[in-house]
């Protein structure tokens, strides 16, 4: 019988170092993705992969979380894997895992708690999914469900009250540094336009900031944001010789060379450099440097109270709203197996119904056969279909078996 299972490795279990470590690329996940579906172990299987999380979700009638994990493991080439192994959380049952998934995929799991990023970033991973064909029931109905619970939330809560996300708490996060009404006087780079880059750029113009530049590795998407937001753009190529010129620099985009302090040069006034990256992005020495700053993405707390509080007094709700919907997914498991007996038992009746049509050279007509054909599945079918929907618990079961030995189906 095929279960929903996850490992994850997140900010709650791991420090930057760990999680970067894991962190995979769009091709790596696919590569991982096609790895883990070529060697049998997994009837589907979607990969969330962020600055704070690496996750595999996966539908499999034999493969133990230990596997996938040990699978991730040897595909990141990680020299020390036993070190990893408290790193990690698994589950290993439909019904607990659709729980942390909602969980995750809502934001109560966050560093920012309700952050709106991650459920940009479930969907963006289930449609990776769907794009490689790897999608399975159980995986679909969760996700279905996840949708389904986000929108409840988003409609029926105070969750999504304000505006924080990681992108937002990090600009917070410079009024440690500078007074906010001295951001209209400073300049601020932000490399990498991705999800985050993204964020971070059209929230700064709301935060004050009026001398606002963008790079990013592919200049077109730079280009499109910039002339979006009206702000400006370099080269990424002439990143290094630029650097010096900023008070605040904004490192969105990891697994490159790391930026090295030497790139920075020296500044007599006072500089913040925030790594977003994952894997980091800027050289932990340029944190050494005079009158600078380095901040990386887990010494980012929240400034935004209002709207934290507002969502603190709403997660016993949602946590509510979350446990109704498992419960809903809980009855969908329950009747899973009948609905995969029927369908096994309509398939064998109209296999049998078509061959013994076969035999009769007067029923020609395709229509004639096809309503011939589902009025004898309907008879056939309504009678054991309503028993294996009225029974519950050990009688079900006994019935499920005996369907499967009886007529030699799947629901055996």
């Amino acid at each position: 019988m095929s279960t929903l299972q996850v490992i994850s490795i997140s900010h709650q279990t791991a420090t930057l170092e760990w999680r970067q470590a894991l962190q995979l690329s769009k091709a790596e996940t696919t590569a991982f993705m096609q790895e883990l579906k070529e060697a049998q172990l997994v009837e589907g299987v979607m990969v969330v992969t962020t600055c704070n999380r690496t996750e595999v979700y996966f539908e499999t009638t034999h493969a133990s979380p230990g596997m996938i994990q040990e699978r991730l493991l040897r595909f990141k080439r990680i020299p020390n894997p036993e070190a990893f192994a408290p790193r990690f959380i698994h589950y290993s049952y439909s019904e607990s895992t659709l729980h942390y998934l909602l969980e995750v995929g809502l934001g109560l799991r966050s560093q920012v708690t309700g952050d709106r990023q991650i459920i940009t970033q479930f969907k963006e991973s289930y449609q990776l999914t769907n794009a490689l064909k790897m999608g399975s029931p159980l995986l679909h109905q969760a996700l279905q469900t996840l949708f389904r619970t986000h929108k409840r939330v988003h409609n029926e809560t105070d969750f999504r009250a304000g505006t924080t996300s990681v992108g937002y708490a990090a600009l917070e996060r410079l009024t440690d540094f500078y007074p906010r009404k001295d951001f209209g006087n400073k300049r601020i780079l932000i490399i990498g336009t991705g999800q985050m880059g993204t964020d971070i750029a059209r929230y700064a113009a709301s935060f004050g900031f009026k001398d606002i530049t963008l790079t990013n590795r592919t200049s077109a998407k730079a280009t499109q944001l910039a002339q979006e937001l009206n702000v400006q753009q370099i080269p990424y190529e002439q990143l290094g010789e630029q650097l010096a010129r900023y008070d605040v620099v904004v490192s969105c985009v990891g697994g490159g060379e790391l930026l090295q302090p030497g790139q920075f040069g020296q500044t007599a006034a006072k500089r913040v450099l925030l790594d977003l990256s994952v894997p980091q992005g800027i050289a932990p020495a340029a944190g050494q440097l005079a009158n600078t700053t380095l901040v990386n993405i887990d010494q980012i707390s929240s400034r935004t109270q209002a709207a934290q509080e507002a969502r603190q007094a709403a997660i016993a709700v949602v946590e509510d709203i979350v446990t109704e919907e498992a419960v809903k997914f809980a009855a969908w498991l329950q009747e899973l197996p009948v609905a995969e007996a029927i369908n096994a038992l309509k398939a064998f009746f109209e296999d049998v119904i078509g061959s013994e049509l076969q035999k009769h050279p007067l029923a020609t007509q395709p229509e004639t056969v096809a309503a011939i054909t589902k009025a004898t599945l309907d008879r056939l079918v309504r009678r054991p279909a309503g028993a294996l929907r009225t029974t519950e618990g050990a009688s079900r079961e006994q019935l499920l078996q005996a369907v499967g030995r009886l007529f030699h189906t799947s629901a055996q």
